[in-house]
């Protein structure tokens, strides 16, 4: 079976969507990862059959070791397959497409590379620049200087691509940065910024970044597992699709990509244009943000160190449990979501958490539970703690699911202690499972300290732990004794029954 590319579509008589070969490149990728693959450019992918914007995708490797990358994806015509595995409004989906949205994918660190990268820097068909580096991409690295070939950092490398372009007299183009940071189209530009001050380059040309370009800060949200790891399954999938595929990427069928911007920016992206669902452009990402957060990822982290403490080992099988996922659910429905609806269309919030039910009952994901426990306790902080003040002063009540997931959190820490090493926390769960809790090294201190203590003690020491919390939460009227009383439960009955009582 020969491996995919225009050729070999052609051999198997293939009739999906085909970009030809040699499309325009209006667009220079920094980020060549599953993601980026099978987020991104399949938005570039469909909205080219959309819409007929007929363009190509350029990729650039970030990074000097990514093992020859480009040399292997460039040899299969840089097309590959993104299969969407998942559930979307309760129904199971598996489907595949073909990606024809990328042209060639080049290596910086090579001297070609290089200088091909700058010819599509002042080529007139360019129209956008986008990029995902890993939230570590976006970052000042005082090191990089002006003629490096390229420099090391992300922000250096797009500035020197960006300082050719104005001093070629090309116009400006659209920055789409999808890093997992806050802010981050404001951070890459004023990283860049900080470099034409180092450099000593032209007024003009920043008066050009700011005003010629388009520096947009965004949000994405999906799940791109990425590869198939069983063996005797992805052969079926390869004799189903005819084809080889070893840069195929997974992904779920939820998206969304908010793109910070006015209504202009929207008629100039072909996948905004072509009312792809999940995408848009608003004036602010910020309440976005903050729906994901609170919604999705304090959903996570309420619910799963409980369920582990239960017995459960991934996010599905929490799911097919009618306790847990009720809990889940009394949490989202009755206490977070309502204090978003200052911020946020409560609908909007409610099928955004509907989504949430399905994405974590993904069949084709094992999702493991402590994968997501990693650093709990500032994950709360951020994620759950904010929703459990706002709910105490809105309503003047606690929220009883959000103070029992603390209760919980508490229990993930406490659990029989075997050892506290480099590494973590050593704990054995009470069916005999043994486990690494890790988090900040004063908070695994801090737990291997109390181990073996009251737990009203226990509870008073973490509450006013300000470390933890940046503040103390015995401040907050009746938590303290709540989460004593909801860990007692914990303790003599269960996490489940923990999460019984809070629905109640």
């Amino acid at each position: 079976m020969e491996n995919i590319s225009y050729d070999a579509l052609e051999k198997i008589g293939y009739k999906g969507y085909l970009l030809p070969k040699d499309a325009p490149e209006k667009v220079l990728q920094f980020g060549e990862g599953n993601f980026l693959r099978a987020f991104v450019d399949r938005f570039f992918d469909m909205g080219n059959e959309a819409t007929g914007w007929n363009g190509k995708v350029v990729m650039v490797q970030p990074i000097s070791g990514a093992f020859g990358f480009a040399d292997g994806i460039n040899a299969q015509d840089d097309l590959y397959t993104v299969l969407v595995r998942g559930k979307e409004n309760g129904n199971t989906v598996d489907e595949s497409r073909v990606i024809s949205a990328c042209s060639r994918c080049l290596n910086p660190y090579r001297e070609d590379d290089y200088r091909a990268m700058m010819e599509v820097a002042v080529s007139d068909d360019l129209e956008i620049i986008v990029s995902n580096t890993t939230e570590a991409g976006i970052a000042y690295d005082p090191s990089c200087k002006a003629d490096d070939m390229p420099p090391a950092s992300f922000p250096a490398k797009l500035a020197q691509v960006l300082h050719t372009r104005w001093a070629a007299g090309k116009p400006g183009v659209i920055v789409l940065a999808c890093e997992l940071i806050d802010h981050n189209g404001e951070e890459l530009l004023r990283i860049m910024n900080q470099y034409v001050s180092d450099w000593g380059w032209e007024d003009e040309f920043a008066q050009w970044m700011a005003n010629d370009c388009t520096v947009c800060t965004t949000l994405v949200d999906t799940i791109v597992p990425g590869r198939i790891r069983d063996a005797s399954e992805a052969a079926a999938v390869a004799e189903r699709l005819g084809y080889e595929d070893p840069f195929l990427a997974v992904r779920e069928p939820f998206q969304m990509w908010g793109i910070q911007g006015d209504e202009s920016l929207a008629e100039k992206l072909p996948f905004v244009k072509a009312g792809l669902p999940g995408v848009f452009v608003t004036p602010d990402v910020t309440p976005y943000k903050k729906r994901k957060v609170r919604i999705l990822n304090g959903a996570h982290t309420a619910f799963v160190p409980g369920s582990w403490v239960a017995g459960f080992d991934i996010v599905r099988d929490c799911m097919h449990d009618e306790t847990i996922r009720g809990f889940m659910n009394t949490m989202l429905y009755d206490e977070v979501i309502p204090t978003l609806a200052a911020d946020l269309d409560v609908e909007d919030c409610k099928a955004f958490a509907a989504a949430v039910e399905n994405r974590f009952d993904n069949p084709f994901i094992d999702h493991a539970l402590l994968s997501i426990c990693l650093n709990s306790t500032a994950k709360w902080r951020a994620r759950d703690l904010p929703t459990l003040k706002d709910y105490v002063a809105e309503t003047g009540n606690l929220p009883k699911c959000l103070a029992t997931s603390l209760a919980t959190l508490i229990s993930f820490y406490t659990q029989e202690l075997v050892s506290r090493e480099g590494d973590g926390l050593h704990l054995r769960r009470s069916d005999g499972t043994e486990y690494t809790a890790q988090d900040d090294a004063f908070v695994l201190d801090f737990y291997a300290a109390h181990a073996g203590a009251d737990d009203a003690q226990l509870v008073h020491d973490v509450l006013t732990n300000e470390q933890m919390w940046g503040e103390d939460l015995t401040q907050i009227a009746g938590l303290e004794e709540f989460v004593v009383s909801a860990l007692a439960v914990v303790r003599t009955e269960g996490a489940k029954q923990a999460f019984a009582n809070a629905q109640a």
